[in-house]
């Protein structure tokens, strides 16, 4: 049967969403004297606001030291410094809506350099800076993505996994060396070659090669991961803590991430820190609930609360009677249960911490390879705990950015490479399909407060024209709907906090289609017809220019009608400049749908160049950005 995944637009479903185009901040050379400078993005009749630039470190924690802010405009002529005061706060007073440049020093932290595009409406305007010491190795911010995978590669690897199946480390090794030697820089083999290592206990040998991962790509997830779970192994508790908060605060944290979290509090005997993590990590993961539970109950025995930790090791036994966990949690309650009770429970005394934490950690993810990134509610990121955030004002800012930015553009071309890949039960992708486009975007405005997408391919609506049977539309062009005041009813927005996207501040914002209301942005169609399908997700908004920076979707639930099972989208933007530096705007660097349709998985990748902007006024043509 023959698919076709495409939004639905705002009125027929022939006519399909595009390619996002997010807002951007035009930077012209002004002639005008400071005087008479305005900004492109204010009116006269703007109100001033206050800016409160809130200076923190790189966990989101307000900055212990004092710095001084420098805000500056060459549009409004403002040039103004001040210190930072009462919650490493700098306040700038009487400041007009536009675009601004933010420049923030302190002894023993990098200079770091914001931009913020200041919004009149309301009394404050609030901005982020994050500084990083001056000994800390910069995060990765280069455009997201799989290494290049070549095939010769790609062979080589999948002959190592194979071997590694059947615990035949020596071949395996081999085969991971050779693909070492085709890609030196390729964070993935050196994790590999870890594992082989690991796999035969040759724990020293194993760390050397997950730190050589790590010191190609700081935030290799995995490598991070396996370093804090050998750490703990090792009883190196500190070291595991502060790899493992470095992995929660780089990629999110997942039920594993949790857990072992939750192991290095306890070892160190934190166990007001632990227990979150052990309850979060039962929650998120399927897999991992027993064991989470089991150290929840063992934590709160370290605590001296009995009651609670009986209850705890009772409930073990009861929901995963099989489980290796209910036999631990069985032992746990007999000794429990041996000793005395105390008077009250709220004033026994704490027990000392379990000696050993190998029995609660989860086993490595050795030889799974992940076909797809986790649903968007199996992984959570860390936010600022300070901060608080309103969806009506979040939604309303970005919602101001994005349209006022649209309105200044009538077409947007691109080149779009379409590559698909289906991919088998072990993880393994196939071989894979390439397909290039000549991508053009209209942007209709078929009323002054009504606007939509509309995209074109020079290969037209024609199936054959892609490089498979599925085609995808409109993809990139989602989050333009997901901030579109017409689509605000259809979804449930919850604002999570201030968190990071590429070691910059960015609001988290949670949606989820409203199941009283049909999918009108997302749509599946095939030889039956048109099906909507409800989304939830979560979108990264730069939390102080308020341009997309990242979304990723997920099904609501499966739609079994069309057995569909997962239908995983990740889009990232970034900035692209036009005429040679002189204009920058947020773009789509490219966007990835993982799919398991009829019980087989596939991946398609989108990656869009040589873009080309043309504004409204068709006498004047932004140049092709130049090359990097």
């Amino acid at each position: 049967m023959r698919h076709r995944l495409q939004p639905c637009a705002l009125f027929l479903a022939s006519l399909s969403a595009g390619l996002l185009l997010p807002p951007f901040a035009p930077r012209v050379a002004a002639q005008q004297p400071p005087s008479q400078r305005r900004s492109p993005n204010s009116t006269p009749t703007e109100s001033f606001v206050t800016v409160t630039v809130s200076v923190r470190e790189s966990s989101g924690m307000p900055l212990p030291v004092g710095a001084f802010v420098k805000l500056y405009s060459d549009f409004t002529g403002v040039h103004r410094t001040e210190a930072t005061r009462d919650g490493s706060t700098a306040t700038f007073t009487s400041i007009q809506g536009g675009e601004y440049e933010i420049e923030v020093s302190s002894s023993g932290y990098k200079t770091a350099m914001e931009h913020a595009s200041v919004m009149a409406g309301g009394s404050s305007y609030p901005v982020f800076v994050y500084l990083h010491p001056e000994s800390e190795v910069a995060p990765e911010t280069a455009r997201s993505g799989a290494p290049i995978m070549t095939p010769r590669l790609q062979a080589e690897i999948d002959k190592g996994l194979e071997k590694m199946k059947h615990q035949r480390y020596d071949a395996a090794r081999v085969h991971f060396e050779k693909a070492a030697t085709i890609a030196p820089g390729n964070p993935d083999i050196q994790y590999l070659l870890g594992m082989v290592e690991y796999r035969e206990q040759r724990f020293d040998k194993a760390r050397a090669k997950f730190e050589a991962a790590v010191a190609i790509y700081p935030v290799h997830e995995r490598s991070l991961m396996a370093l804090g779970e050998l750490f703990l192994r090792e009883g190196q508790f500190a070291q595991a803590r502060e790899i493992l908060e470095k992995a929660f605060h780089a990629n999110g944290a997942d039920w594993r991430t949790h857990l072992l979290l939750a192991e290095a509090y306890f070892a160190q005997g934190e166990y007001a820190k632990a227990v979150p993590q052990a309850v979060r990590a039962s929650e998120l993961g399927k897999e991992g609930t027993a064991t989470a539970r089991l150290l929840l109950g063992r934590i709160r025995a370290s605590q001296g609360k009995k009651a609670e930790a009986r209850a705890t090791f009772e409930n073990v036994i009861r929901d995963f009677p099989a489980d290796r966990a209910a036999r631990e949690a069985r032992s746990e309650l007999a000794t429990l249960n041996a000793n005395a009770p105390a008077r009250k429970a709220d004033a026994e005394q704490p027990a000392p911490a379990a000696t050993s934490v190998s029995a609660a950690l989860p086993t490595l993810p050795l030889l799974v390879r992940s076909w797809a990134p986790p649903d968007i509610d199996a992984k959570e990121y860390p936010v600022v705990a300070d901060v608080t955030c309103a969806e009506d004002d979040l939604l309303a800012r970005t919602q101001r950015r994005t349209a006022k930015q649209l309105a200044n553009f009538e077409r947007f071309v691109a080149t779009e490479r379409v590559e698909h890949q289906e991919i088998d039960a072990n993880g393994n992708p196939g071989s894979m399909r390439v397909r290039d486009f000549n991508y053009l975007v209209f942007i209709k405005r078929p009323r002054p407060d009504l606007v939509f997408l509309e995209e074109e391919r020079d290969g037209g609506e024609n199936l054959g024209s892609f490089p498979t049977s599925l085609a995808s539309r409109g993809l990139v062009g989602l989050g333009v709907h997901l901030f579109d005041p017409h689509y605000q009813s259809d979804f449930i927005y919850t604002c999570e906090g201030l968190g990071q996207w590429r070691a910059q501040p960015a609001w988290q914002i949670r949606f989820e289609q409203r199941k009283d209301v049909q999918s009108r942005i997302r749509t599946w169609r095939n030889s039956r017809g048109v099906f909507g399908v409800p989304l939830k997700g979560r979108a990264w908004v730069a939390g102080n220019s308020y341009d997309v920076l990242h979304i990723e979707t997920d099904l609501r639930e499966s739609q079994p009608e069309l057995e569909l099972n997962r239908d995983h989208l990740v889009i990232d933007y970034g900035p692209v400049e036009f005429g040679n530096g002189k204009t920058t705007l947020w773009l789509p660097w490219y966007a990835e749908l993982f799919m398991e349709l009829h019980g087989k998985r596939y991946h398609h990748r989108h990656l869009l160049t040589n873009y080309a902007l043309f504004s409204v006024d068709t006498t004047n043509t932004v140049s092709a950005p130049k090359e990097k």
